[in-house]
């Protein structure tokens, strides 16, 4: 598909359902936990990201705009039509922009702990690779299974890239008023990274979109609930 060979698996039966993970991740570390329950009333196509799990890079560049054209090219390739979209962090950054892009493609979607723009406090929490616990850098090599072992240093310094203003990630906010599809914006209130005042700006101007924050709850709220986002994001699919 274009220039990349994106990984997916496929599982249950039912209307579509696309789900995209966060950043330094695979779809299948992230969605197992929320499988058995999504599996009830979907067909789910777990999709790695470029660069990710399963997926290689040949451009050997990373953005979220790119990821964006990665989804749309996917979802017409697939021929799969009008889907419904579960996506966290990274993946709901870049379906900010695929419901703009594409807005015949998404019929709804939730988006779990996905931002606009990263604040000036949250620059602190991104570190440079040489700068890494043992810990962190064992989480990106075992970001993608494809690349080879030395592949973590670049995911890693992608990353900390997010900090720079430059960054696409950050976007002016009133484009999100372009996005047509019913929207369940996820949020914890303890999101180090991207505070709920974020998640309540994206609600006030996504033009159909609700709001769900979760008390006490860090970044990537489905990693510390991930049962209840899967029920909550059926619920909202019902009913749209």
């Amino acid at each position: 598909m274009g220039d990349v060979d994106l990984y997916f698996e496929k599982h249950g039966s039912g209307d579509p359902l696309i789900c995209l993970h966060n950043f330094s991740s695979n779809a299948r570390s992230r969605f197992y936990p929320l499988l058995p329950i999504l599996v009830e009333r979907f067909t789910c196509y777990l999709v790695d990201l470029r660069g990710h799990g399963r997926s290689n890079n040949p451009s050997e560049t990373w953005s979220h705009e790119q990821s964006s054209r990665d989804i749309i090219g996917l979802v017409a390739e697939l021929g799969i039509g009008p889907s419904r979209f579960l996506a966290t962090s990274s993946g709901g950054m870049t379906m900010l922009r695929v419901a703009r892009y594409a807005p015949k493609i998404v019929t709804s979607m939730v988006i779990d702990s996905a931002t606009y723009r990263v604040p000036l406090e949250a620059r602190r929490f991104y570190k440079s690779p040489d700068k890494l616990s043992e810990r962190l850098v064992d989480y990106y090599k075992a970001a993608n299974e494809v690349l080879g072992p030395g592949y973590w240093r670049f995911l890693a310094q992608t990353f900390y890239d997010f900090r720079l203003p430059e960054c696409d990630i950050n976007v002016p906010l009133e484009t999100l008023k372009e996005i047509e599809a019913p929207t369940l914006i996820i949020s914890g209130d303890r999101d180090d990274f991207f505070t709920v005042d974020i998640a309540i700006a994206m609600k006030e101007t996504i033009p159909n979109s609700e709001l769900l924050v979760f008390p006490n709850t860090k970044h990537i709220v489905m990693e510390f609930f991930p049962e209840m986002v899967a029920r909550r994001a059926i619920e909202f699919f019902d009913r749209h």
